[in-house]
């Protein structure tokens, strides 16, 4: 929607709405994946496949996208970011490369969860919808959203559960993590919609699972 002000003389001018820019990242997962989104449409991005190393690769993927897109940090609206579950250690990478974005430049940073960016993808009208995410172990993360109802909480299932769950649930659709295109878009325009502040879309970590760390016992004196 556009706006009306007043020129020198007192005329009305029509000028055009300035599109929304919002950066968007990924490193959640086997790859990483950085893109600049505009009112709908990503206008530049980068994807890499990688099981490690985004700590490396993160910045210097943020900084040839804003180069392709030809805008600069000032410029953006928003910083989203993909916020798990995922790569205990890549989605701590992407939060605090994209905290550390937004505190440099000014912008409110909107972390979306995974689970909401494949539920976007894979919902249809009238199903259930189950997604599973890659947990790299024999349980996998999983959240279910009813049709209609409430989204329930996101849980651990091994694949024999979730057979066992498909079939005490006939009318649900399975959407999993495969490599989507879509998905830094989705994030994109999740974020769009998203005040910021938002205390549900803060950029912290969606541990579904207690991350995989051991603390060596301290030595007694």
């Amino acid at each position: 929607m556009g706006m009306r002000e007043k020129d020198d003389e007192g005329h009305s001018v029509s000028y055009k709405r300035r599109a929304m820019l919002i950066l968007a990242l990924d490193s959640s997962s086997s790859f990483c994946a950085v893109g600049v989104w505009q009112d709908g449409q990503v206008v530049a991005q980068a994807r890499e496949p990688m099981e490690r190393g985004q700590d490396a690769r993160l910045l210097p993927m943020i900084v040839d996208v804003m180069a392709q897109a030809g805008c600069g940090y000032p410029d953006l609206d928003k910083v989203a970011v993909m916020r798990g579950p995922g790569s205990f250690t890549g989605v701590r990478v992407g939060l605090a490369a994209a905290r550390g974005l937004g505190l440099a430049a000014g912008k409110p940073v909107i972390g979306i969860d995974n689970f909401s960016i494949y539920q976007s993808l894979g919902a249809s009208a009238g199903r259930n919808l189950l997604v599973v995410i890659n947990s790299k172990r024999a349980e996998l993360f999983c959240r279910y959203y009813p049709c209609g109802d409430a989204a329930h909480e996101a849980c651990l299932m091994t694949q024999e559960e979730i057979q066992a769950f498909i079939a005490a649930h006939p009318d649900t659709d399975i959407v999993g993590d495969k490599e989507e295109p879509e998905a830094l878009a989705v994030c994109a325009l999740l974020a769009a919609s998203i005040e910021a502040g938002n205390p549900a879309f803060l950029p912290r970590p969606l541990y579904v699972r207690a991350p995989d760390v051991t603390f060596a016992a301290a030595s007694s004196r």
